[in-house]
């Protein structure tokens, strides 16, 4: 994000709405647009995801990256998360040192996505 400019089109697709990154793609809006004066475009949230990640090839391997991980952990599929884990695409430093440790605690990653156990509350009633 740092290497464009603050004014420019790509800035603003990844500065404003940054928390629309960290949701799964299927819950993104991707009927209703909505116009945005950040950058003056009418566009859905799936839209300004799509857009923000193709400024650059790193981010969107990383978000696509962390979209297959998420899905991986919810269905439990351990080995789809061994190769994720130990995927060798050109990926961001920070999604780097995450996956390292992630390989350095591989045996609690797995068994966190294959097991039901939690440490937190799953019944509230």
């Amino acid at each position: 994000m740092k290497t464009f400019d603050k004014r420019s089109r790509q800035y603003q697709l990844l500065k404003s709405p940054w928390k629309l990154y960290l949701k799964k793609f299927d819950e993104l809006e991707k009927v209703h647009p909505r116009y945005n004066w950040h950058y003056k475009d009418c566009l859905t949230q799936a839209q300004v995801v799509t857009e923000g990640i193709n400024t650059s090839t790193t981010l969107e391997n990383s978000y696509n990256l962390m979209q297959s991980f998420i899905q991986a952990v919810e269905t439990g599929n351990t080995h789809e998360l061994k190769s994720l884990i130990t995927s060798k695409d050109s990926i961001g430093t920070l999604m780097h040192k995450t996956l390292l440790t992630f390989k350095y605690n591989l045996k609690a990653v797995l068994n966190g996505a294959a097991l039901p156990y939690s440490n937190g509350c799953t019944d509230l009633l």
